[in-house]
């Protein structure tokens, strides 16, 4: 079947491309996926290096619109506070259940806004260098056990919350694991940090031992 574009090209890439490309993407689906759907429908497909271009310039886009929306909650936090302190709700998610995931992410959202400040990506796996690529490229952040990413992204994350964000983050709302609490509790000098219940894990476990029960 021939090549057709029913939608305008945008930097020499068709935009009907690059929405099928996020769309994957957003569903945590490749090429591979792509190529079925499209195949079983009768309809072209763009070739794998096509469909690698396309991913770099949205993760790029991502990225970029990622930073900018985390830099105007830390200001509306600022504005909004009247001061550079506030509390932090933190947390981690792994991308496979249980401690045996090869990549995990650390967030810290606003107490007052409930807006993301900062996370931190952190993965244990390249597939650059298990290919023996050499060219230079962004490589694995993160050696250890799958179970203390947690402590490390929020360690890196209070770390530089005063040069990114403009902001300490003095009140630690977390669930009953205090490995990621004790990493930052002298971050800004000693005993700066101080750590509250989050009600919602509270629940959680409360909950849990209710129904065991």
């Amino acid at each position: 079947m021939a090549g057709f574009t029913s939608t305008p090209k945008e930097n020499k890439k068709c935009s009907l491309n690059t929405l099928l490309v996020f769309g994957l993407r957003l569903m945590g689906r490749g090429f591979s996926a792509g190529m079925k759907l499209l195949c079983t429908l009768n309809l072209p497909y763009v070739c794998k290096k096509t469909f690698r271009i396309h991913e770099l310039k949205l993760l790029e886009a991502v990225k970029y619109s990622c930073e900018e929306n985390m830099k105007a909650a830390s200001k509306e936090v600022q504005n909004l506070k009247k001061t550079t302190t506030c509390g932090v709700s933190v947390d981690g998610t792994w991308q496979r259940r249980g401690h045996m995931s090869l990549n995990g992410c650390v967030s810290v959202i606003s107490i007052d806004t409930g807006k993301i400040l900062d996370l931190e990506v952190m993965t244990q796996y390249c597939k650059m260098c298990e290919m023996n690529i050499k060219c230079d490229h962004e490589c694995s952040n993160y050696k250890g056990s799958s179970g203390n990413m947690e402590s490390v992204g929020a360690f890196r994350i209070f770390e530089r919350s005063v040069m990114k964000r403009e902001l300490q983050y003095t009140e630690y709302y977390g669930d009953g694991d205090s490995k990621a609490f004790l990493k930052v509790k002298d971050i800004y000098g000693e005993d700066t940090v101080t750590k509250l219940e989050c009600i919602g894990h509270v629940q959680k476990r409360v909950g849990s031992r209710l129904r065991k029960f």
